[in-house]
């Protein structure tokens, strides 16, 4: 595949939802999606192309390797998550939680994701970008508002 895949996958001004795959991708700089995760994040969040929204699950997934390694590490982490432009942050409610256990229900999708995939949901996101194989066939069945955009999809660049 390619960039102009990827262009093509993420429309200008969609709002987007990055699964912790994608973070961690980004942050690692060295798995097969790290160069897709990189364009996705510096390109595409960080110049305002397309917002971004993760989940507090993502933020707690994102920050165990950072706490296991020490202070500065989570430092780094914290900044990103907290400071990096077009990126946001949302919460778990009610809502959220009751769709996650619908999808749970439906697909046997683990907590975690299935509470990514709500957050997105309640958010009214139509993209999630992830790189877990699995999430196409439970998007497709009990999310279909949503496109599912596959990092290794795109990988090499």
């Amino acid at each position: 595949m390619s960039r102009a895949s990827l262009d093509a996958a993420v429309p200008p001004h969609a709002e987007i939802l990055l699964d912790t795959s994608v973070v961690l991708a980004y942050l690692n700089a060295s798995e097969a999606a790290s160069p897709a995760a990189t364009v996705v994040i510096d390109d595409f969040v960080r110049t305002g192309r397309n917002r971004a929204t993760i989940s507090a699950v993502s933020v707690a997934e994102t920050l165990v390797r950072p706490f296991a390694a020490g202070a500065a590490a989570v430092g780094i982490v914290d900044a990103f998550l907290l400071h990096f432009p077009n990126l946001t942050v949302s919460g778990i409610d009610y809502a959220i939680a009751r769709d996650a256990a619908r999808l749970r229900a439906q697909t046997s999708l683990k907590t975690p994701d299935a509470l990514v995939i709500a957050t997105a949901l309640g958010a009214g996101i139509s993209i999630v970008i992830a790189n877990d194989a699995r999430w196409a066939g439970a998007i497709a069945d009990s999310a279909p508002t949503l496109t599912l955009c596959h990092l290794d999809a795109h990988v090499p660049l």
